[in-house]
């Protein structure tokens, strides 16, 4: 979790002075589309307000747009079709758009199409970062050690 929470800190400055992608989003909508918990809702709000703080925006309507986006990603992620890797793709198609358009319509940033295809196919290279550090790296409380 530590290393999860120092990764969401180095992608949200990246995303608010380099890279003008919604990395933390990202990272978000594929965690909650591998594991469902109540982190990742806290991890949703605290990272909402640390990108609307970081990108100038209206304090915690971010963070309400995260913790929709994370809420839906887990009950999507909970039914029977979702055992395909693939279906990460129109999701976070979807759920990006969603968030761009919430944006658009405020006046935080312009809706453009090719950034959200970028972001949508740079979601499945994510998820398999975070299936691969979640399966490997976390001990599963299932699993007992033996000293």
């Amino acid at each position: 979790m530590k290393t999860l929470i120092i990764t969401l800190i180095i992608a949200s400055f990246l995303q608010s002075t380099i890279l003008p992608i919604d990395l933390v989003l990202i990272i978000l909508i594929c965690r909650a589309y591998i594991k469902s918990g109540k982190s990742n809702l806290y991890l949703a709000f605290a990272f909402g307000l640390i990108t609307s703080h970081l990108d100038l925006g209206i304090w915690g309507l971010q963070s309400l747009i995260f913790l929709i986006i994370i809420q839906a990603v887990q009950m999507l992620s909970k039914a029977r079709f979702a055992t395909n890797p693939l279906l990460i793709l129109p999701i976070s198609f979807i759920f990006l758009s969603l968030n761009g358009f919430i944006n658009f319509l405020i006046g935080v940033q312009i809706f453009q199409l090719q950034k959200l295809l970028l972001e949508a196919f740079l979601s499945l290279p994510v998820l398999y970062m975070i299936r691969l550090w979640e399966e490997r790296f976390i001990v599963q409380r299932e699993i007992k050690l033996k000293v």
